[in-house]
């Protein structure tokens, strides 16, 4: 059996409601049909590919390379290079009017050859949502498809046909400043994100490419560019699903890791590109390199010069390189001297060609010419607005209410007289724009400071703000006045965490902790005897056992995004309960990095007194605050666990249903979640790992019945060899609101 058939699962079933009863489908890592059409352009594939041969026998050999370079735009941009079809992807174009003109010189070259246009959008294009660790707090696909079509829309109105995201690396460690990008440490709700995502950007007009094939989030230490060690079974189960999800959801692009995954360049290696993503998974698409990869194959060590790197890399499975210019200064002579077959260019100009045709681009009709002022009207506009608001409101998770729901400090449905905001990122655009932020405009956005005050005003409550230091805090000079501020109010509102700058490429950290001084400000804050709600802006997990108990109520936020200021006036005023959950979890230190919740069982587990047991000797093993943890402003109640399937075949669905409750005083949403232990099987297995999700919006008192289901394959687990395994035997299930549920049952697997 072939590493493919750990991906061969079974087909998501239908999402059904029934009147009280909530029917959901564990959405598996991957799935058979497509849901997105993923040839757009009104030909038959017997079609493009007659297209495709006609027009790879009127090429050059330069015009062949041309159509494997992608180009950067910049000062030093060439036009007359896409006039001789030199170029096949340009990336970072801005105005739609430049792309317009340099489309018009592609389709008048010798062949008339279409440019692909991409960008960097992750989280939104103009109106940002929250970043990518923020849209996955939501646990919920339909969110995160939502703002998948919000980009393309935005995008696409403007010319561009192709984002370089998502970024879909199951990362573990928060000292890599790149979990910002990604969907955190679980390859289930990976899996959700990758697939909900690229089908989101496809309805609204924009591509996806999945990204960085494969490994890339587990670098050393969480040191950015550094090497992995991936043995094959946890490659094959937990970094490779959600590559796989996003191409069964439509995904036509692929961008090769430009990390080392053990020993070997991504760039270099033959393997994952041609044996594993082309001949097992049959993947057609483009492979690309990512920004100069091709060129780090030399200080990478396993390329002597330029012609060893292009030849490395191009024989290895890389269609286009990014930047560099490497293949168009090296290939002629590579392709002269035998050393990179003509049939390789070939092959890798066809699925460029075969790409542009599915996109519709050789068709004026489906991809007209954009118009700048129509451009300009697509962006930003209210309804684009609304789906980033829900979307941030949906990500932001309650950490923290001293009291709970009946006595805790949030809702502030009854505001004190006098607040007081403390916080440079209270102020600051770019803290809830968060990193990697395309087109975002500061314009578009609502301050949370100012936001509170709006809000207030009307119910007599004086909001005031005081910096307190910077968003970076290098320094105290602003103590003082903060703190005098807090002493003169009733409340105390303080908004730190990491500014947008500290998350995303080449930005790991040590220490995770608040950034410089806020700690101290925050001590001090807390000293007046003030209350203190601290709100979090984020990009990462942050160590939290320091400021934990300094506030009585803590909402994490990560980036909101353009609407996150007035989201989480929402979230703390009670207009909206809160229903993110954490998708990592929280380390009590950084010593304990990398921290998850679905650890293997150990033979020596810790208990009180024994000294011989998996522990440290001076903190707890388990973490600050657990994968799938988030707290609401009502109370939810979980009984009648039940399976319906006791027993369940190797190629059958287990299904387990739960009642819901919501037994407080205010609606809210749930986030029910499935977890699943296999008790003894040929190799040790996980204490619990997350295979079902289910989203539940209640009134006060309602319940209802959920019932999430299951295939049996999506249990199985790999070999070394990267052999599917499915054994018959007892499974645990844990039902609850996060992976520390303690409701229980089982069933068992048979031949």
């Amino acid at each position: 059996m072939s590493l493919a058939s750990t991906f061969r699962l079974a087909r998501r079933l239908a999402v059904i409601g029934l009147g009280l009863t909530v029917l959901v489908a564990a959405v598996p890592p991957c799935r058979a049909e497509t849901s997105v059409a993923v040839n757009a352009s009104g030909l038959s594939d017997a079609e493009i590919e007659s297209r495709i041969t006609d027009l790879l026998g009127r090429m050059t050999l330069e015009e062949k390379i041309g159509q494997m370079f992608s180009n950067g735009w910049g000062p030093e941009f060439d036009e007359g290079e896409v006039s001789k079809g030199r170029v096949g992807m340009v990336s970072t174009v801005e105005e739609p009017e430049v792309m317009a003109r340099l489309q018009r010189l592609a389709r008048g070259s010798r062949l008339g050859i279409p440019l692909i246009f991409a960008r960097d959008a992750l989280h939104g294009y103009r109106t940002l949502a929250p970043v990518p660790l923020g849209l996955a707090a939501t646990f919920d696909a339909d969110t995160i498809r939502a703002v998948g079509r919000i980009t393309g829309r935005e995008a696409s109105s403007q010319g561009l046909h192709l984002t370089f995201s998502p970024m879909i690396d199951v990362t573990r460690d928060p000292r890599w400043g790149r979990v910002v990008e990604g969907p955190g440490e679980d390859p289930f709700l990976a899996s959700v994100f990758s697939r909900a995502m690229v089908e989101g950007l496809a309805s609204g007009g924009l591509r996806a490419t999945l990204k960085h094939f494969v490994g890339y989030g587990a670098v050393r230490a969480g040191r950015d560019y550094a090497e992995a060690e991936i043995s094959t079974p946890t490659l094959a189960d937990l970094h490779l699903p959600p590559f796989r999800a996003g191409i069964e959801a439509g995904a036509q692009i692929v961008m090769a890791a430009f990390s080392v995954l053990n020993g070997v360049p991504v760039t270099a290696d033959h393997r994952l590109l041609t044996d594993l993503l082309r001949k097992e998974w049959g993947f057609d698409g483009i492979v690309v390199s990512d920004w100069d990869a091709v060129r780090e194959l030399m200080p990478h060590g396993v390329a002597g010069s330029r012609a060893e790197a292009v030849e490395k890399a191009v024989m290895a499975g890389i269609d286009v390189e990014m930047a560099g210019g490497l293949y168009r200064e090296q290939l002629p002579g590579l392709v002269a001297s035998g050393r990179v077959p003509m049939a390789r260019i070939d092959e890798a100009v066809r699925r460029v060609l075969r790409v542009k045709f599915r996109f519709g681009l050789f068709d004026r009709a489906r991809t007209p010419e954009v118009d700048p002022v129509v451009a300009a009207r697509a962006m930003a506009t209210p309804e684009i607005r609304a789906v980033a608001l829900e979307a941030a409101r949906r990500s932001i998770i309650l950490l923290k209410n001293e009291g709970g729901p009946d006595a805790g400090l949030l809702p502030l449905t009854r505001p004190p007289k006098r607040i007081a905001v403390i916080g440079a990122a209270a102020k600051d655009a770019g803290d809830l724009m968060g990193s990697w932020g395309a087109k975002g405009d500061r314009a578009d956005v609502t301050l949370f400071a100012d936001a509170l005050r709006d809000r207030l005003a009307p119910k007599g409550v004086r909001v005031r703000y005081a910096e307190g230091c910077d968003d970076a805090c290098l320094k105290t000079g602003g103590f003082e006045a903060a703190v005098g501020l807090a002493k003169r109010s009733d409340l105390v509102v303080a908004v730190l965490g990491e500014p947008w700058y500290m998350t995303a490429e080449s930005t790991s950290r040590t220490r995770l902790g608040l950034p410089n001084r806020q700690q101290a400000l925050l001590d001090r804050l807390a000293a007046t005897g003030k209350p203190v709600v601290l709100i979090v802006l984020a990009g990462r997990p942050m160590v939290m056992v320091d400021a934990w108990p300094k506030a009585r109520a803590i909402l994490y936020a990560f980036s909101p995004g353009t609407m996150g200021g007035e989201a989480l006036v929402d979230v703390l005023t009670g207009a909206v309960d809160p229903s993110g959950r954490l998708p990592m979890s929280l380390p009590r230190a950084v010593g304990q990095i990398p921290i998850t919740y679905d650890l293997l069982p150990t033979g020596r587990p810790p208990s009180p007194g024994d000294t011989l047991a998996a522990r440290y000797l001076d903190e707890e093993t388990t973490p600050f605050l657990p994968f799938g943890h988030g707290l609401s402003y009502t109370r939810f109640a979980y009984s009648d666990l039940s399976v319906e399937t006791p027993t369940v075949p190797l190629d059958g669905v287990a299904r387990v249903s739960v009642t819901v409750t919501d037994t407080g005083a205010r609606a809210g949403r749930e986030i029910v979640q499935l977890y699943v232990h296999d008790v003894v099987a040929s190799r040790s297995r996980p204490l619990r790992q997350l295979k079902g999700i289910a989203v539940v919006d209640l009134e006060p008192g309602e319940a209802k019945r959920v019932t999430i289901a299951v295939p049996v394959a999506e249990l199985g687990f790999s070999d070394d060899d990267g052999r599917r395994v499915i054994e018959p035997g007892r499974f645990d299930v844990f039902v609850g609101g996060s992976s520390a549920a303690t409701l229980t049952t089982a069933f068992e697997v048979v031949k």
